[in-house]
Parts: C-alpha cells; structure tokens; sequence
C-alpha cells in the first residue's frame, strides 16, 4: 500500500483517524487513572471507618468500666463531643480534598480542545 500524497484526501482521513485513535487512547488512560484513584479512596475510607468504629466501641466500653457511676453521664457526653467534632473536621477534609482534585479527563479535554483550535484555523503560534 502505498503512502498517501501530503495534502491529499487520503492523507487528511489519515491524519484524523490517527488523532482521534491517539486522544482515545488518552482517554482510556485517564479512565483507568480516575477508576484507581476512587478504588484507592474507597478502600482507605472503608477501612478507616471499620477501625475508627472498632475502636470507639473499645474505647466506650473501657471508659463504662473504669469511670465512677456519678461521672459517666459527663464523661461520655464529653466523648460523644469530640467524636462529633473529629467527625465533622474529618468531613470538612474530604470535601475539601475532592474539591481540589484534578478534573476527571483533563488531559483529554486540553488535547481535543487543541486539535479543534488547529483544524479549525484558529490555532495561536
């Protein structure tokens, strides 16, 4: 086969088919990027949960066992407090941590803006 005239029909289809090939495969990895970064996050966060349950149970059970009956009501309302501020603070930080995360497909999106600009005629030196 040979290959085709710069310039021609051919050479044109070609070229496209091999940007669009080249920005899919960009996109294929950027998929499996964002699909093991959520499967990192949701692992951690699953785990993390499983241990911070595990041991609030611990950790209520052993202050029932060694704080004194006149004290226990103020103990543990003592307790459900930070519990419920290091719940809230630890919110706060995930929100926070996925606003600032990178737009899923960035790359992709930049390139094929860049490919429109250039065949459009509007690209800027």
């Amino acid at each position: 086969m040979s290959t085709p005239r710069p310039g021609s029909l051919r050479s044109i289809l070609n070229g496209l088919v091999s940007l669009a090939l080249t920005r899919a495969e960009l996109l294929g990895i950027e998929a499996q990027e964002q699909q093991e970064r959520l499967i990192g996050h949701l692992v951690t966060g699953v785990a993390a949960m499983v241990a911070l349950l595990v041991g609030l149970i611990a950790l209520l059970l052993f202050v029932m066992t060694v704080t004194p009956g006149e004290l226990r009501a103020a103990v543990l309302g003592g307790l459900t407090a930070v519990f419920l501020l290091v719940g809230l603070l630890l919110l706060w930080w995930l929100k926070r941590r996925l606003a600032l995360a990178p737009q899923p497909f960035s790359s992709t999106l930049n390139e094929v803006r860049r490919d429109w600009q250039t065949l459009s005629g509007r690209e800027t030196p």
